[in-house]
Protein backbone atom coordinates (compact mmCIF):
# COMPACT_ATOMS: atom_id res chain seq x y z
CA UNK A 1 0.00 0.00 0.00
CA UNK A 2 1.15 3.49 -0.78
CA UNK A 3 2.49 5.47 2.14
CA UNK A 4 0.56 8.48 0.86
CA UNK A 5 -2.72 6.66 1.41
CA UNK A 6 -1.78 4.89 4.62
CA UNK A 7 -4.50 2.78 6.20
CA UNK A 8 -6.80 3.98 8.93
CA UNK A 9 -6.88 1.92 12.13
CA UNK A 10 -8.64 -1.40 12.26
CA UNK A 11 -11.67 -0.77 14.46
CA UNK A 12 -14.37 1.73 13.56
CA UNK A 13 -16.65 1.06 16.50
CA UNK A 14 -20.27 0.21 17.16
CA UNK A 15 -21.73 3.71 17.41
CA UNK A 16 -18.93 5.18 15.32
CA UNK A 17 -17.14 7.35 17.93
CA UNK A 18 -13.94 5.55 16.95
CA UNK A 19 -14.32 7.08 13.49
CA UNK A 20 -13.04 10.31 14.95
CA UNK A 21 -9.88 8.60 16.21
CA UNK A 22 -9.52 6.85 12.86
CA UNK A 23 -9.68 10.18 11.08
CA UNK A 24 -7.10 11.73 13.38
CA UNK A 25 -4.63 8.95 12.64
CA UNK A 26 -5.39 8.95 8.92
CA UNK A 27 -4.83 12.67 8.58
CA UNK A 28 -1.57 12.37 10.50
CA UNK A 29 -0.23 9.77 8.02
CA UNK A 30 2.78 10.76 5.98
CA UNK A 31 2.14 11.71 2.38
CA UNK A 32 1.36 14.67 0.12
CA UNK A 33 0.00 17.67 1.94
CA UNK A 34 -2.92 17.95 -0.49
CA UNK A 35 -4.09 14.42 0.40
CA UNK A 36 -3.77 15.23 4.09
CA UNK A 37 -5.82 18.38 3.52
CA UNK A 38 -8.58 16.36 1.87
CA UNK A 39 -8.61 14.01 4.83
CA UNK A 40 -8.77 16.90 7.28
CA UNK A 41 -11.65 18.46 5.37
CA UNK A 42 -13.56 15.17 5.50
CA UNK A 43 -12.93 14.74 9.21
CA UNK A 44 -13.94 18.32 9.96
CA UNK A 45 -17.16 18.01 7.95
CA UNK A 46 -18.10 14.82 9.73
CA UNK A 47 -17.43 16.30 13.15
CA UNK A 48 -19.53 19.34 12.32
CA UNK A 49 -22.59 17.61 10.93
CA UNK A 50 -22.46 13.95 11.99
CA UNK A 51 -24.78 11.38 10.50
CA UNK A 52 -28.08 12.52 8.98
CA UNK A 53 -31.48 11.76 10.47
CA UNK A 54 -34.93 11.61 8.95
CA UNK A 55 -35.36 15.19 10.17
CA UNK A 56 -33.00 16.19 7.33
CA UNK A 57 -35.00 16.80 4.16
CA UNK A 58 -32.54 14.91 1.94
CA UNK A 59 -32.83 11.86 4.24
CA UNK A 60 -36.50 12.16 5.07
CA UNK A 61 -37.38 8.69 3.77
CA UNK A 62 -34.09 6.93 4.56
CA UNK A 63 -33.01 6.11 8.10
CA UNK A 64 -29.36 5.24 8.76
CA UNK A 65 -30.02 4.23 12.36
CA UNK A 66 -29.23 0.54 11.85
CA UNK A 67 -26.06 1.34 9.93
CA UNK A 68 -24.85 3.74 12.60
CA UNK A 69 -25.44 1.20 15.37
CA UNK A 70 -23.50 -1.55 13.60
CA UNK A 71 -19.81 -2.03 14.36
CA UNK A 72 -17.40 -2.46 11.45
CA UNK A 73 -13.70 -3.18 11.14
CA UNK A 74 -11.78 -1.08 8.67
CA UNK A 75 -10.27 -3.00 5.75
CA UNK A 76 -6.48 -2.96 5.78
CA UNK A 77 -5.54 -4.83 2.60
CA UNK A 78 -6.94 -6.74 -0.37
CA UNK A 79 -7.67 -10.25 0.79
CA UNK A 80 -5.95 -12.98 -1.18
CA UNK A 81 -7.60 -16.39 -1.23
CA UNK A 82 -9.11 -18.83 -3.68
CA UNK A 83 -12.67 -17.65 -3.07
CA UNK A 84 -11.83 -14.04 -3.94
CA UNK A 85 -9.96 -15.15 -7.07
CA UNK A 86 -12.87 -17.34 -8.11
CA UNK A 87 -15.32 -14.50 -7.51
CA UNK A 88 -13.32 -12.23 -9.82
CA UNK A 89 -13.58 -14.89 -12.52
CA UNK A 90 -17.30 -15.41 -12.04
CA UNK A 91 -18.40 -11.77 -11.83
CA UNK A 92 -17.45 -10.60 -15.32
CA UNK A 93 -20.91 -9.25 -16.25
CA UNK A 94 -20.46 -10.23 -19.89
CA UNK A 95 -16.97 -8.69 -20.12
CA UNK A 96 -14.82 -11.82 -19.92
CA UNK A 97 -12.21 -10.54 -22.37
CA UNK A 98 -12.34 -6.83 -21.51
CA UNK A 99 -9.71 -4.98 -19.48
CA UNK A 100 -10.52 -4.83 -15.80
CA UNK A 101 -9.29 -3.30 -12.58
CA UNK A 102 -10.28 -5.19 -9.45
CA UNK A 103 -10.70 -3.63 -6.01
CA UNK A 104 -10.97 -6.05 -3.07
CA UNK A 105 -12.34 -4.61 0.16
CA UNK A 106 -11.29 -1.15 -0.97
CA UNK A 107 -7.78 -2.05 -2.21
CA UNK A 108 -6.40 -2.57 -5.69
CA UNK A 109 -5.57 -6.18 -6.54
CA UNK A 110 -2.82 -6.43 -9.12
CA UNK A 111 -3.17 -10.22 -9.34
CA UNK A 112 -6.86 -10.11 -10.30
CA UNK A 113 -6.69 -7.10 -12.62
CA UNK A 114 -6.07 -7.33 -16.36
CA UNK A 115 -4.93 -4.08 -17.91
CA UNK A 116 -3.08 -5.10 -21.05
CA UNK A 117 -4.28 -4.05 -24.49
CA UNK A 118 -5.25 -0.49 -23.58
CA UNK A 119 -4.46 2.24 -26.14
CA UNK A 120 -1.16 4.04 -25.76
CA UNK A 121 -1.36 6.91 -23.29
CA UNK A 122 -4.39 5.58 -21.43
CA UNK A 123 -3.69 5.17 -17.72
CA UNK A 124 -5.62 2.69 -15.56
CA UNK A 125 -4.11 2.04 -12.16
CA UNK A 126 -4.79 2.13 -8.45
CA UNK A 127 -5.62 5.50 -6.98
CA UNK A 128 -2.80 5.06 -4.47
CA UNK A 129 -0.32 4.71 -7.33
CA UNK A 130 -1.85 7.64 -9.22
CA UNK A 131 -1.40 9.95 -6.22
CA UNK A 132 2.36 9.28 -6.38
CA UNK A 133 2.94 9.01 -10.13
CA UNK A 134 0.26 11.20 -11.71
CA UNK A 135 -0.11 14.09 -9.31
CA UNK A 136 -0.77 16.64 -12.07
CA UNK A 137 -3.83 14.65 -13.16
CA UNK A 138 -5.12 13.73 -9.72
CA UNK A 139 -4.61 16.76 -7.49
CA UNK A 140 -6.82 19.24 -9.44
CA UNK A 141 -9.71 16.75 -9.41
CA UNK A 142 -9.63 14.60 -6.29
CA UNK A 143 -12.21 15.87 -3.84
CA UNK A 144 -13.16 18.78 -6.10
CA UNK A 145 -16.23 17.14 -7.67
CA UNK A 146 -17.53 15.02 -4.79
CA UNK A 147 -16.79 17.53 -2.08
CA UNK A 148 -15.97 16.24 1.42
CA UNK A 149 -18.81 18.16 3.04
CA UNK A 150 -21.53 17.07 0.61
CA UNK A 151 -22.85 14.31 2.90
CA UNK A 152 -21.72 12.55 6.05
CA UNK A 153 -20.71 9.55 3.96
CA UNK A 154 -18.74 11.65 1.50
CA UNK A 155 -16.95 13.09 4.52
CA UNK A 156 -16.18 9.60 5.82
CA UNK A 157 -14.82 8.57 2.45
CA UNK A 158 -12.65 11.67 2.15
CA UNK A 159 -11.15 11.01 5.58
CA UNK A 160 -10.80 7.23 5.35
CA UNK A 161 -10.34 6.24 1.70
CA UNK A 162 -7.20 4.22 1.09
CA UNK A 163 -7.35 3.14 -2.54
CA UNK A 164 -9.56 2.71 -5.57
CA UNK A 165 -9.34 3.05 -9.34
CA UNK A 166 -7.83 5.86 -11.40
CA UNK A 167 -8.63 6.13 -15.11
CA UNK A 168 -7.20 8.75 -17.46
CA UNK A 169 -8.03 8.86 -21.17
CA UNK A 170 -5.97 11.57 -22.92
CA UNK A 171 -7.34 14.07 -25.40
CA UNK A 172 -8.74 12.48 -28.54
CA UNK A 173 -8.20 8.88 -27.40
CA UNK A 174 -11.00 6.36 -27.89
CA UNK A 175 -11.04 3.20 -25.77
CA UNK A 176 -12.99 0.67 -27.84
CA UNK A 177 -13.30 -2.10 -25.25
CA UNK A 178 -15.41 -1.43 -22.15
CA UNK A 179 -13.51 -1.19 -18.88
CA UNK A 180 -14.72 -3.23 -15.91
CA UNK A 181 -14.12 -1.69 -12.49
CA UNK A 182 -14.98 -4.58 -10.18
CA UNK A 183 -15.26 -4.11 -6.44
CA UNK A 184 -15.41 -7.31 -4.37
CA UNK A 185 -16.41 -7.31 -0.71
CA UNK A 186 -15.50 -10.42 1.18
CA UNK A 187 -15.70 -10.42 4.95
CA UNK A 188 -18.29 -9.89 7.68
CA UNK A 189 -18.45 -6.58 9.52
CA UNK A 190 -15.86 -4.98 7.28
CA UNK A 191 -16.06 -1.35 6.12
CA UNK A 192 -14.38 -0.22 2.91
CA UNK A 193 -14.23 3.27 1.43
CA UNK A 194 -13.13 2.91 -2.21
CA UNK A 195 -12.65 6.06 -4.24
CA UNK A 196 -12.57 6.14 -8.05
CA UNK A 197 -11.47 8.98 -10.31
CA UNK A 198 -12.13 9.21 -14.07
CA UNK A 199 -10.40 11.96 -16.05
CA UNK A 200 -11.21 12.24 -19.76
CA UNK A 201 -9.50 14.77 -21.98
CA UNK A 202 -11.17 16.70 -24.79
CA UNK A 203 -12.76 14.35 -27.31
CA UNK A 204 -11.86 11.22 -25.33
CA UNK A 205 -14.31 8.31 -25.20
CA UNK A 206 -14.76 5.50 -22.70
CA UNK A 207 -17.40 2.95 -21.71
CA UNK A 208 -17.17 1.50 -18.23
CA UNK A 209 -18.96 -0.89 -15.91
CA UNK A 210 -18.59 -0.08 -12.21
CA UNK A 211 -19.72 -3.25 -10.45
CA UNK A 212 -20.06 -4.16 -6.79
CA UNK A 213 -20.35 -7.84 -5.93
CA UNK A 214 -19.83 -10.37 -3.17
CA UNK A 215 -19.46 -14.16 -3.07
CA UNK A 216 -21.12 -14.31 0.35
CA UNK A 217 -24.17 -13.25 2.32
CA UNK A 218 -22.06 -11.36 4.84
CA UNK A 219 -23.06 -8.13 6.53
CA UNK A 220 -20.57 -5.41 5.56
CA UNK A 221 -20.45 -1.76 4.58
CA UNK A 222 -19.30 -0.28 1.27
CA UNK A 223 -19.00 3.51 1.13
CA UNK A 224 -17.91 4.44 -2.39
CA UNK A 225 -17.18 7.75 -4.09
CA UNK A 226 -16.68 8.19 -7.84
CA UNK A 227 -15.61 11.43 -9.53
CA UNK A 228 -15.69 11.94 -13.30
CA UNK A 229 -14.17 14.98 -15.02
CA UNK A 230 -15.03 15.24 -18.72
CA UNK A 231 -13.24 17.62 -21.07
CA UNK A 232 -14.83 19.32 -24.09
CA UNK A 233 -16.56 16.77 -26.31
CA UNK A 234 -15.60 13.81 -24.12
CA UNK A 235 -18.00 10.88 -23.74
CA UNK A 236 -18.31 8.58 -20.73
CA UNK A 237 -21.01 5.92 -20.78
CA UNK A 238 -21.21 3.70 -17.72
CA UNK A 239 -23.30 1.04 -16.07
CA UNK A 240 -23.34 0.79 -12.30
CA UNK A 241 -24.20 -2.70 -11.06
CA UNK A 242 -25.16 -3.34 -7.46
CA UNK A 243 -25.02 -7.11 -6.91
CA UNK A 244 -23.77 -7.25 -3.34
CA UNK A 245 -24.78 -9.42 -0.42
CA UNK A 246 -28.43 -9.18 0.56
CA UNK A 247 -27.27 -8.24 4.05
CA UNK A 248 -24.89 -5.47 3.01
CA UNK A 249 -25.03 -1.71 3.43
CA UNK A 250 -24.05 0.22 0.30
CA UNK A 251 -23.73 4.00 0.18
CA UNK A 252 -22.33 5.75 -2.88
CA UNK A 253 -21.72 9.24 -4.20
CA UNK A 254 -21.02 9.84 -7.90
CA UNK A 255 -20.35 13.31 -9.26
CA UNK A 256 -19.52 14.33 -12.83
CA UNK A 257 -18.34 17.64 -14.27
CA UNK A 258 -18.98 18.25 -17.98
CA UNK A 259 -17.25 20.76 -20.24
CA UNK A 260 -18.79 22.02 -23.50
CA UNK A 261 -20.21 19.25 -25.69
CA UNK A 262 -19.39 16.48 -23.20
CA UNK A 263 -21.73 13.52 -22.72
CA UNK A 264 -22.18 11.56 -19.49
CA UNK A 265 -24.48 8.56 -19.16
CA UNK A 266 -24.94 6.62 -15.93
CA UNK A 267 -27.21 3.57 -15.87
CA UNK A 268 -27.81 1.93 -12.51
CA UNK A 269 -29.07 -1.61 -11.91
CA UNK A 270 -29.76 -2.46 -8.26
CA UNK A 271 -30.50 -6.06 -7.31
CA UNK A 272 -28.53 -6.56 -4.08
CA UNK A 273 -27.79 -5.00 -0.67
CA UNK A 274 -30.23 -4.71 2.20
CA UNK A 275 -29.62 -0.94 2.29
CA UNK A 276 -28.68 1.09 -0.79
CA UNK A 277 -28.30 4.85 -1.18
CA UNK A 278 -26.76 6.56 -4.21
CA UNK A 279 -26.27 10.31 -4.57
CA UNK A 280 -25.67 10.98 -8.27
CA UNK A 281 -24.95 14.41 -9.70
CA UNK A 282 -23.84 16.09 -12.91
CA UNK A 283 -22.69 19.68 -13.36
CA UNK A 284 -23.27 20.83 -16.94
CA UNK A 285 -20.69 23.60 -17.14
CA UNK A 286 -20.27 23.99 -20.91
CA UNK A 287 -22.83 24.58 -23.66
CA UNK A 288 -24.35 21.49 -25.28
CA UNK A 289 -23.14 19.23 -22.52
CA UNK A 290 -25.59 16.38 -21.98
CA UNK A 291 -26.39 14.07 -19.06
CA UNK A 292 -28.51 10.89 -19.16
CA UNK A 293 -29.40 9.02 -15.95
CA UNK A 294 -31.12 5.64 -16.09
CA UNK A 295 -32.09 3.32 -13.27
CA UNK A 296 -33.69 -0.07 -12.71
CA UNK A 297 -34.21 -1.36 -9.16
CA UNK A 298 -35.53 -4.76 -8.10
CA UNK A 299 -36.36 -4.73 -4.42
CA UNK A 300 -37.75 -7.55 -2.31
CA UNK A 301 -37.87 -8.70 1.30
CA UNK A 302 -36.89 -5.75 3.49
CA UNK A 303 -34.59 -4.06 0.98
CA UNK A 304 -34.30 -0.29 1.01
CA UNK A 305 -33.21 1.42 -2.23
CA UNK A 306 -32.74 5.19 -2.44
CA UNK A 307 -31.72 7.13 -5.56
CA UNK A 308 -30.99 10.83 -5.10
CA UNK A 309 -30.05 12.70 -8.28
CA UNK A 310 -29.15 16.30 -9.07
CA UNK A 311 -28.51 17.67 -12.57
CA UNK A 312 -27.20 21.23 -12.47
CA UNK A 313 -27.76 23.19 -15.69
CA UNK A 314 -25.34 26.10 -15.37
CA UNK A 315 -25.17 27.29 -19.00
CA UNK A 316 -27.52 27.49 -22.01
CA UNK A 317 -28.39 24.79 -24.54
CA UNK A 318 -27.87 21.67 -22.42
CA UNK A 319 -30.24 18.67 -22.50
CA UNK A 320 -30.69 16.11 -19.74
CA UNK A 321 -32.79 12.97 -19.36
CA UNK A 322 -33.68 10.83 -16.34
CA UNK A 323 -35.64 7.58 -16.52
CA UNK A 324 -35.92 5.44 -13.37
CA UNK A 325 -38.04 2.36 -12.77
CA UNK A 326 -38.47 0.13 -9.74
CA UNK A 327 -40.16 -3.21 -9.12
CA UNK A 328 -41.04 -3.90 -5.49
CA UNK A 329 -42.05 -7.04 -3.66
CA UNK A 330 -42.32 -8.09 -0.03
CA UNK A 331 -41.89 -5.22 2.44
CA UNK A 332 -39.31 -3.39 0.36
CA UNK A 333 -39.04 0.38 0.20
CA UNK A 334 -37.82 2.43 -2.76
CA UNK A 335 -37.09 6.15 -2.72
CA UNK A 336 -36.52 8.39 -5.73
CA UNK A 337 -35.64 12.04 -5.28
CA UNK A 338 -34.59 13.70 -8.51
CA UNK A 339 -33.76 17.38 -8.78
CA UNK A 340 -33.19 19.35 -11.97
CA UNK A 341 -31.64 22.74 -11.21
CA UNK A 342 -31.73 25.37 -13.98
CA UNK A 343 -29.72 28.50 -13.28
CA UNK A 344 -30.71 31.95 -14.43
CA UNK A 345 -28.31 31.99 -17.38
CA UNK A 346 -29.16 28.45 -18.53
CA UNK A 347 -31.61 29.41 -21.28
CA UNK A 348 -32.75 26.80 -23.82
CA UNK A 349 -32.43 24.03 -21.24
CA UNK A 350 -34.23 20.83 -22.25
CA UNK A 351 -34.74 18.51 -19.27
CA UNK A 352 -37.05 15.53 -18.80
CA UNK A 353 -37.43 13.38 -15.70
CA UNK A 354 -39.55 10.24 -15.37
CA UNK A 355 -40.00 7.83 -12.46
CA UNK A 356 -42.26 4.76 -12.63
CA UNK A 357 -42.79 2.14 -9.95
CA UNK A 358 -44.51 -1.25 -9.99
CA UNK A 359 -45.82 -2.73 -6.73
CA UNK A 360 -46.11 -6.51 -6.57
CA UNK A 361 -47.00 -6.54 -2.88
CA UNK A 362 -49.46 -4.67 -0.71
CA UNK A 363 -46.70 -4.18 1.87
CA UNK A 364 -44.15 -2.55 -0.46
CA UNK A 365 -43.70 1.20 -0.30
CA UNK A 366 -42.55 3.93 -2.68
CA UNK A 367 -41.67 7.55 -1.93
CA UNK A 368 -41.02 9.55 -5.08
CA UNK A 369 -40.18 13.24 -5.26
CA UNK A 370 -39.28 14.64 -8.70
CA UNK A 371 -38.23 18.29 -8.46
CA UNK A 372 -37.63 21.16 -10.85
CA UNK A 373 -35.94 24.36 -9.66
CA UNK A 374 -35.97 26.75 -12.60
CA UNK A 375 -34.57 30.29 -12.61
CA UNK A 376 -34.52 30.78 -16.40
CA UNK A 377 -37.54 31.66 -18.52
CA UNK A 378 -36.81 30.02 -21.91
CA UNK A 379 -36.69 26.33 -21.03
CA UNK A 380 -38.44 23.04 -21.74
CA UNK A 381 -38.57 20.99 -18.53
CA UNK A 382 -40.96 18.21 -17.53
CA UNK A 383 -41.22 15.63 -14.80
CA UNK A 384 -43.61 12.86 -13.85
CA UNK A 385 -43.97 9.95 -11.44
CA UNK A 386 -46.30 6.97 -11.20
CA UNK A 387 -46.86 4.19 -8.67
CA UNK A 388 -49.14 1.29 -9.53
CA UNK A 389 -49.77 -2.41 -9.79
CA UNK A 390 -50.04 -4.80 -12.71
CA UNK A 391 -52.99 -4.17 -14.98
CA UNK A 392 -55.40 -7.01 -14.20
CA UNK A 393 -56.98 -6.65 -17.62
CA UNK A 394 -53.60 -7.36 -19.19
CA UNK A 395 -53.15 -10.33 -16.85
CA UNK A 396 -56.57 -11.60 -17.92
CA UNK A 397 -55.68 -11.07 -21.59
CA UNK A 398 -52.53 -13.16 -21.21
CA UNK A 399 -54.39 -15.87 -19.34
CA UNK A 400 -57.02 -15.98 -22.08
CA UNK A 401 -54.17 -16.89 -24.44
CA UNK A 402 -53.38 -19.97 -22.37
CA UNK A 403 -50.73 -18.62 -20.00
CA UNK A 404 -50.73 -19.60 -16.34
CA UNK A 405 -51.38 -16.67 -13.96
CA UNK A 406 -47.84 -16.64 -12.59
CA UNK A 407 -46.32 -16.70 -16.09
CA UNK A 408 -48.63 -13.91 -17.23
CA UNK A 409 -47.59 -11.75 -14.27
CA UNK A 410 -43.94 -12.56 -14.83
CA UNK A 411 -44.07 -11.56 -18.49
CA UNK A 412 -45.82 -8.29 -17.71
CA UNK A 413 -43.31 -7.56 -14.95
CA UNK A 414 -40.42 -8.17 -17.34
CA UNK A 415 -42.04 -5.95 -19.98
CA UNK A 416 -42.27 -3.14 -17.42
CA UNK A 417 -38.52 -3.34 -16.81
CA UNK A 418 -37.35 -3.83 -20.35
CA UNK A 419 -38.01 -0.37 -21.80
CA UNK A 420 -35.46 1.17 -19.44
CA UNK A 421 -33.07 -1.77 -19.60
CA UNK A 422 -32.73 -1.59 -23.39
CA UNK A 423 -31.36 1.95 -23.02
CA UNK A 424 -28.38 0.83 -20.92
CA UNK A 425 -25.00 1.35 -22.61
CA UNK A 426 -22.27 -1.34 -22.92
CA UNK A 427 -24.13 -3.94 -25.03
CA UNK A 428 -22.38 -7.03 -23.62
CA UNK A 429 -23.28 -6.12 -20.04
CA UNK A 430 -26.76 -5.01 -21.01
CA UNK A 431 -27.39 -8.39 -22.63
CA UNK A 432 -25.94 -10.22 -19.61
CA UNK A 433 -28.15 -8.18 -17.31
CA UNK A 434 -31.20 -8.82 -19.47
CA UNK A 435 -30.66 -12.58 -19.36
CA UNK A 436 -29.88 -12.69 -15.66
CA UNK A 437 -32.93 -10.63 -14.72
CA UNK A 438 -35.47 -12.72 -16.64
CA UNK A 439 -35.65 -15.46 -14.01
CA UNK A 440 -35.87 -13.03 -11.12
CA UNK A 441 -38.57 -10.95 -12.80
CA UNK A 442 -40.56 -14.05 -13.67
CA UNK A 443 -40.18 -15.18 -10.08
CA UNK A 444 -41.40 -11.80 -8.88
CA UNK A 445 -44.51 -12.17 -10.99
CA UNK A 446 -44.98 -15.72 -9.73
CA UNK A 447 -44.94 -14.56 -6.10
CA UNK A 448 -47.14 -11.52 -6.62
Amino acid sequence: MSASLAAAPAILGGCWPAHLDAMERATAARGPSWVAELRRAGAAAFREHGFPSTADEEWRYTSVETLVKTGFRQSLAAKKDALVANTAKLFTFGLEDAPRIVIVDGFYSKELSKLDGLPAGVVVCSLAEAVEKHRALVEPRLGRLAKPGATAFAALNAALFQDGAFVHVPEGKVVDAPLLVLHISHESYLASHPRHLFALGAGAQLSAVEAYASPSCDLYFTNAVTEADLGAGARLSSIRLEAESGNAFHVANTQARLAAGAFFQEASAVTGAEFFRHDLGAFLGGERAEAVFLGLSLASGHQHVDHHTVIDHAVPNCPSREFYKAILNGRSHVVFNGKVFVRQDAQKTDAKQTNKNLLLSDDARVDTKPQLEIFADDVKCTHGATVGQLDEEMVYYCRSRGLAPEIARGILTYAFARDVLVQFPVPATRDWLDRSLVQRLLEAGRNA
